[in-house]
């Protein structure tokens, strides 16, 4: 019991990712706006949203035949990649240009499914867990892992 206590708190760390936390206010602040009950609506969406994630890649690792060594070998040279995208001005600009169309066609998304009531308040948190999921993956990750355990 006290497992199912802790995975639950590792999943609420997720919420104090510096990707996450500055945005956290503002969207629960439209969600109450929109709707009493859209931050419930919303949070069940982005759960959900992690959970099929989760289960995901994992089915996917385990269908591929990926061993632990080699994804965390792929997830360095990653890392890598992406600090040589920050230290490298050209590089920024382009990695820029094209996040800036994926998060703006995303927003667009948002902006109208999460108007149309609480169904739309749960599909905007499933489509915000899609878009937090690399963000908050390397804690999400350790919180199924430790879930898993239990």
């Amino acid at each position: 019991m006290l497992d199912i206590f802790l995975a639950y708190g590792a999943g609420l760390l997720t919420l104090i990712n510096p990707c996450v936390l500055p945005l956290l206010p503002l969207i629960a602040a439209g969600a109450v706006a929109r709707h009493p009950l859209g931050p419930v609506a919303m949070a069940a969406g982005m759960a959900l949203s992690f959970t099929f994630i989760g289960m995901l890649v994992f089915w996917l690792t385990r269908a591929v035949g990926l061993q632990q060594e080699d994804i965390s070998f792929f997830t360095g040279v990653l890392m890598i990649g992406f600090g040589a995208v920050l230290l490298i001005p050209r590089a920024q600009e382009r990695f820029a240009t094209v996040a800036g169309g994926v998060a703006g066609g995303s927003t667009a998304a948002i902006s109208k499914v999460e108007t149309k009531g609480l169904g739309g308040e749960m599909l905007a948190g499933g489509m915000l867990g899609l878009a937090w999921s690399p963000c908050i993956g390397p804690t999400l990750g350790a919180a199924i892992g430790f879930a898993a355990q239990g």
